[in-house]
């Protein structure tokens, strides 16, 4: 599971009401928002591609449980999502090469 997708708990979901956040390279990216139903106990999820939620016309959304059952159901959801999108993409089913650590090029 990607790295980014393995950090979701219910706790981690209190960061924003709405989250967001992409995988990949720009202009084929994987793109997701996370927005929270408090009133519900849910957390509304997307995915979609290359340009911003609101203008994304491959939107695939669902709903799922703000506990810890619904975020690994939301978290194999989003792993299976991206592994759709990077094979019909061209990307790597692991994900990009993570960024080089800042604090490593400084002291090079």
């Amino acid at each position: 599971m990607l790295e980014i997708f393995s950090r979701l708990t219910p706790a981690w979901l209190h960061r924003a009401y709405v989250y967001t956040g992409s995988v990949g390279p720009l202009w084929n990216d994987f793109r997701f928002r996370l927005a929270q139903d408090g009133d519900n106990n849910q957390v509304h999820a997307a995915v979609y591609s290359r340009v911003c939620y609101e203008l994304a016309e491959d939107k695939e959304e669902r709903d799922f449980s703000w506990d810890d059952e619904g975020v690994e159901s939301l978290k194999n959801w989003l792993q299976e999502r991206y592994e759709t999108f990077a094979a019909a993409n061209g990307l790597p089913p692991e994900g990009p090469d993570p960024l080089p650590d800042p604090k490593e090029a400084i002291r090079k």
